[in-house]
């Protein structure tokens, strides 16, 4: 993502190969990568709701957030500590699968649905956890109840 190497529609467009006119999550503009992990309304949608679980919600990104990499500096860099640890694993967590479902729709004709990427997310979070992912686990223990 990082690099703009992920085979989103602009990059197939620039090689002659065949893509989908728009976002397949939103169905409004183009894709891009930034437009899919920053400015997309569902996954301005998606990174609210996951933010909110941990109370974290006013670092979620906002209508003049165009480019990914600057949103995800300007929100890690609001935190220190084991909360920015956590708040940067949380961010790649939920880019890759936003990603994932963005590969599903495209590649197996489903349709975007928020609620099973957030649970996607819920589970994969604690697996993380479980996992090692100290700041991951620092936020969850944090985190208001639900």
């Amino acid at each position: 993502m990082a690099h703009n190497r992920c085979w989103t529609a602009d990059r197939l467009a620039r090689r002659g190969l065949t893509h989908p006119p728009k976002c397949p999550l939103c169905d409004q503009v183009g894709e891009t990568i930034d437009h899919l992990l920053v400015s997309c309304v569902f996954t301005r949608h998606f990174w609210f709701s996951i933010l909110q679980l941990f109370g974290l919600q006013t670092v979620a990104p906002q209508l003049d957030n165009q480019d990914f990499m600057e949103w995800w500096a300007g929100a890690s860099n609001r935190f220190s500590g084991q909360v920015k640890k956590g708040v940067n694993s949380i961010i790649i967590l939920g880019a890759w699968l936003v990603w994932k479902h963005r590969n599903y729709c495209v590649f197996y004709g489903g349709s975007p649905d928020l609620s099973c990427v957030i649970s996607a997310f819920r589970e994969a979070a604690q697996q993380w956890s479980v996992a090692g992912a100290q700041g991951v686990s620092y936020l969850l223990a944090l985190a208001p109840a639900s």
